[in-house]
C-alpha cells in the first residue's frame, strides 16, 4: 500500500516544462488540454485547461477558521466549488483527488477560546464538526482529504525552515519568521496590490514581507523550533500541507474571492521560492462574494444568516439552484426575491417530471410515435449545454436552456392532440433528470412516506375530478372551494399542478 502511494505521489508531484500564454504573466503546462475552458485571474482571461494526466487532476479547496459558526456566504462558496467539481467529474470524466485545510490554530480561535474559557482545541473541534454538518445539509460532498494545521505542525516547520535555509525568509528577535518578497520579484502576480497585505511591523524589513511563523506570546499555543518557539502563521499552512499531499504543483487551488489576496498571493510566493518553480497553482479559482441586498455580509458587520436558518425557510436543492443560476465568479444577491425565482425554477423543473410521468401512463388510444423536432432540440441542447459547461462552467445557460427545453416539450404534452410522443419525451425527462444530478440536485420529495403520497395522490385526483366538473357546469361555489383546498395544501408544503389533463403535485419547501 505504501509503495503504491509512493508511485502515485510521484505522479502528482512531476512538473511540466511551462511556457507562457499568450503575452500574460500565466505560464501554460505542457500536456493534454481536455477542452475546458476557465477564467484565470493570473491571465486575467479564461485559459485552457492541461492537465499532466488527461483523466486525473488534483484539487485544493481553503477551508474554515473554525472559530465560529458557518454562514450563507460560506454556504455560497462550498456549494459553487462542489458544482464545479461535479461538473469536472461527471461530465468530463476527470478523477479528482480532493482535498481541503482547515485552520485549527488561529489568533480568532485564540481568542475566542479565551473569551468562552474553553481550550481553543474544544473551540475548533467543536465549530468544525458544525462546520462538516451544515456542508452535509447542503449536500457538499467532503473532500477526499482533510489536513488540520495542528497535525501537521512539523511538515509547516520543515517547509518554514527550507525557506529559511534558502535565504528566502529570516528570523527576527522574536522568533517570528517572514518571507522575503523582496527576493521574490513575481510576487503580486495574482492581483495589482493596493495595499500592503499585512499590518506594518518594525521587525520586517519590507512592506509586503508576510509571517510564516509567530513568535511565541504568553498565552498562546506554541511548539519548539530550531529558530525558536511559538506558532505558524495563516499563510503558510495550507502551502505547507497542500505539498505534503500533492508534491511540488496543484492542478487546482479553490476558494473565496477575498482570499485572492494576500492569501493566495502569499501562497503561490513561498510555494514557487520553496519548491524552486516559476508556477506552483496551474488553475486559481475564486468564488465571487453572496451580498446581501445592498450591503455586504460579513461577521465583522454582525449581519450574517446561519446555514440551518435558511434552510428552515428554503431547502438545499433551491439554494444550490440559486447558485446554478448566478456566475460562480461574480458577486451573488441573497434575498427572497433571488430565493423565490430559484424555487420556482426548481418547482418548474419537478413538475414537469411529474407531468412527464403521467403523460407516459395515460390512457391513450394512438400508438407512440416519434417526434424528430423534439429529438433534434435535445440533441442541441446537449451539445450546447457541454459547450457552456466548457466556457468557465457556465451552469447559468444550462438552466437556462433546460427551461427552453421544457416549455417546447410542454406544448406537445399538453397539446388538445390525440398525437402522442412517450419517447421522445421520455428522452427529455431523462436527460433534464440526469444534468440536474449531476449537479448536485437531489430532486426528493420531503414527503417520501408511500402512504402520505398515496393519499396526496388520491385526494389531488378527487380534486381535479370536481374542479372539472365545476368548470364544465361553471360552479363558482365548487371552484372556490377547489381553490380553497389548493390554498391548504400549499400551506402544508404541497403545491399542486392544475393541468389540462392530469393534475400533478410537488412537495416544497
Amino acid at each position: 500500500m505504501n509503495k503504491l502511494f509512493y508511485i502515485f505521489k510521484r505522479k502528482l508531484t512531476h512538473i511540466c516544462n511551462l511556457k507562457p500564454y499568450k503575452d500574460t504573466k500565466w505560464l501554460m503546462p505542457n500536456g493534454n488540454p481536455i477542452g475546458v475552458y476557465i477564467y484565470n485571474c493570473v491571465a486575467e482571461e479564461k485559459v485552457p485547461v492541461i492537465l499532466n494526466d488527461p483523466t486525473l487532476a488534483t484539487w485544493y479547496s481553503c477551508g474554515p477558521t473554525v472559530y465560529d459558526s458557518a454562514h450563507i456566504g460560506h454556504a455560497s462558496c462550498y456549494v459553487k466549488l462542489d458544482i464545479i467539481q461535479r461538473i469536472l467529474k461527471s461530465f468530463f470524466n476527470i478523477n479528482l483527488v480532493t482535498a481541503m485545510g482547515v485552520t485549527d490554530i488561529d489568533d480568532k480561535i485564540i481568542k475566542k477560546g479565551h473569551e468562552t474559557k474553553t481550550d481553543y482545541r474544544t473551540v475548533a473541534k467543536m465549530y468544525e464538526h458544525e462546520f462538516w454538518m451544515d456542508m452535509s445539509s447542503l449536500n457538499v460532498e467532503k473532500p477526499m482529504i482533510v489536513t488540520r494545521v495542528s497535525e501537521h505542525i512539523v511538515t509547516i516547520s520543515q517547509f518554514i525552515k527550507g525557506l529559511i535555509d534558502s535565504e528566502m525568509a529570516y528570523v527576527t528577535k522574536d522568533g517570528s519568521v517572514y518571507f522575503d518578497t523582496s527576493k521574490f520579484p513575481a510576487y503580486g502576480k495574482l492581483q495589482i496590490m493596493q495595499d500592503s497585505g499585512e499590518a506594518s511591523d518594525d521587525a520586517k524589513k519590507n512592506k509586503m514581507d508576510f509571517a510564516l511563523w509567530k513568535g511565541f506570546k504568553p498565552g498562546e499555543p506554541s511548539w519548539q523550533t530550531e529558530w525558536g518557539e511559538g506558532r505558524p502563521g495563516w499563510h503558510i499552512e495550507c502551502s505547507a500541507m497542500v505539498s505534503k499531499i500533492f508534491g511540488s504543483q496543484v492542478d487546482f487551488h479553490a476558494g473565496g474571492i477575498d482570499l485572492q489576496f494576500p492569501h493566495h498571493e502569499n501562497e503561490e510566493a513561498q510555494s514557487c521560492a520553496y519548491h524552486n518553480s516559476r508556477q506552483w497553482a496551474n488553475y486559481w479559482i475564486h468564488v465571487g462574494h453572496l451580498n446581501l441586498k445592498d450591503t455586504k455580509m460579513s461577521k465583522s458587520l454582525k449581519n450574517t444568516m446561519s446555514i440551518p436558518s435558511i434552510l428552515e425557510k428554503y431547502s438545499a436543492d433551491t439554494f444550490r439552484m440559486a447558485c446554478l443560476i448566478s456566475n460562480y465568479r461574480y458577486s451573488m444577491e441573497y434575498s427572497d426575491e433571488v430565493m423565490l425565482t430559484a424555487e420556482d425554477v426548481l418547482n418548474k423543473l419537478k413538475f414537469f417530471l411529474k407531468d412527464v410521468e403521467v403523460y407516459a401512463n395515460q390512457k391513450n388510444p394512438e400508438v407512440g410515435d416519434y417526434n424528430n423536432k423534439l429529438l433534434s432540440d435535445l440533441q442541441k441542447v446537449k451539445e450546447n449545454n457541454l459547450e457552456s459547461l466548457r466556457t468557465d462552467f457556465d451552469t447559468a445557460s444550462c438552466i437556462n436552456s433546460i427551461l427552453n427545453l421544457v416549455n417546447n416539450t410542454n406544448k406537445i404534452i399538453k397539446a388538445s392532440t390525440s398525437n402522442y410522443y412517450p419517447v421522445p419525451v421520455l428522452l427529455v425527462a431523462e436527460y433534464i433528470l440526469q444534468v440536474l444530478t449531476k449537479f448536485g440536485l437531489k430532486l426528493t420529495e420531503s414527503s417520501s412516506d408511500n402512504v402520505t403520497n398515496t393519499f396526496i395522490d388520491s385526494l389531488v385526483e378527487f380534486r381535479h375530478t370536481v374542479r372539472s366538473n365545476a368548470l364544465k357546469r361553471k360552479d363558482k361555489e365548487l371552484l372556490n372551494a377547489c381553490d380553497v383546498v389548493r390554498d391548504k395544501m400549499k400551506s402544508m408544503k404541497i403545491q399542486i399542478n392544475d393541468s389540462k389533463n392530469e393534475p400533478s403535485w410537488v412537495a416544497i419547501k
